[in-house]
């Protein structure tokens, strides 16, 4: 006898747990602080000082008194977004996976973490994006269930895309109409990073005018649903806030762009752009945010000068490579769904994440589990109401055309 005449009478050895392969940590919501107090309402309202007063100047004796003049002010105004996830559990699978004997994990329990850790992995991806939820731009596709996305497509994006995700595509204007679009709730059953490909289960026509945003999600202005993320917080132009740099010149954060060349992320830029935003807001970032690649690209100017990259602690166990700004060391992280060929400079004091709920299921009848009618099965609502917010646009910074290593 040997194993292959013997294989039916030998058992498996399931090991115990289900081992996860995912990644989900959400590194720079830990870096910034949480407003959870006195939020209640339609919004959150903050009153800003956007001008000092200039009723002064040098005089000599027996001289007109200087005029006076009024400090300007502007009014920020906040609302909170909602994040918001389903679960269903059948109950055949609730009494199948009761115990180890029968299964790995609790069905119930499985899917409620699950569903936790998808949605703290999708809030991330809205922190480094541009708030009307596009994760990618359409190519050209011709009746195909094979869509071609651009050419200019990044690894950042091709990640966010994962089989069994139901996305819409269409323009800005067609995803925030709630059911419009070229497709609403396709189902991703294939997807190619190398090719910059998607397939999804309709077979459509795209143009370089459509997007591919996860399904409900995409809109902009009144229909936006995602909230503000660092690109459009991190501008020198657009309306943030009710607030608009174009009659608000000082609500503008500084950006040092190299009219699209890619440049070195050298210490002496990362020190330029330090000392800019100290002259425009008075204060500086305490933290870089970048992809792996631009962090490497800057690592490796420390090595070539044969110089220690020391490091800094940050919250929630991190850690970043230090720079030295003339003033306090900064901070140089990297995030996996940081867009490419940039580094945002943040202030973490002026940074804050408002939030009139946390994470919770919805349980206000008692139960967190409800029944779904006409189906053996329960489900499970997960929410979360917040928006990332800042209160001096002017103490953070984009570096972009940075080259990646």
């Amino acid at each position: 006898a040997t194993t292959t005449t013997f294989d039916s009478m030998l058992k498996e050895d399931y090991q115990p747990g289900l081992r996860k392969q995912l990644n989900d940590e959400v590194m720079m919501l830990a870096q910034i602080g949480k407003n959870t107090e006195d939020f209640e309402g339609r919004r959150a309202v903050l009153a800003l000082e956007t001008g000092r007063s200039t009723g002064g100047g040098a005089r000599k004796e027996g001289d007109t008194l200087p005029p006076a003049r009024a400090s300007d002010a502007a009014e920020e105004r906040i609302t909170v977004r909602q994040q918001t996830g389903v679960i269903q559990v059948s109950v055949h699978l609730m009494a199948a996976s009761k115990s180890d004997k029968g299964s790995f994990a609790r069905g119930v329990k499985q899917e409620m973490s699950s569903l936790t850790r998808f949605q703290k992995r999708n809030t991330n991806r809205q922190v480094y994006g541009t708030s009307n939820g596009v994760i990618a731009t359409c190519g050209t596709t011709s009746a195909a269930t094979l869509i071609v996305l651009a050419t200019t497509t990044s690894a950042v994006a091709m990640r966010q895309f994962r089989i069994n995700m139901r996305v819409d595509i269409g323009t800005v204007a067609q995803l925030g109409s709630g059911g419009g679009g070229r497709v609403y709730g396709a189902v991703i059953s294939a997807v190619s990073a190398a090719n910059k490909t998607i397939t999804i289960d309709t077979a459509i026509t795209t143009a370089s005018t459509d997007f591919v945003a996860r399904a409900g999600s995409g809109g902009s202005s009144t229909n936006q649903k995602e909230f503000p993320g660092l690109q459009p917080i991190i501008a020198a132009s657009g309306a943030l806030f009710n607030v608009d740099p174009a009659t608000t010149p000082d609500w503008a954060a500084y950006e040092d762009a190299n009219s699209g060349t890619n440049r070195t992320a050298t210490e002496s830029l990362f020190i330029k752009t330090i000392q800019q935003s100290e002259i425009a807001g008075g204060v500086t970032p305490d933290l870089f945010i970048c992809s792996d690649g631009v962090h490497r690209a800057y690592a490796n100017q420390l090595i070539s000068q044969k110089r220690f990259s020391n490091t800094v602690d940050l919250k929630g166990g991190y850690k970043g490579l230090e720079i030295q700004g003339g003033g306090d060391s900064v901070a140089l992280a990297w995030a996996k769904d940081c867009p490419l060929n940039r580094a945002f400079g943040i202030n973490t004091s002026h940074l804050t994440q408002h939030q009139s709920s946390d994470w919770e299921f919805m349980d206000m009848d008692g139960a967190v589990l409800s029944r779904v009618s006409g189906e053996d099965a329960y489900e499970a609502v997960a929410f979360k109401y917040h928006e990332i917010t800042t209160d001096k646009r002017n103490a953070h910074i984009l570096i972009s055309d940075l080259t990646e290593a």
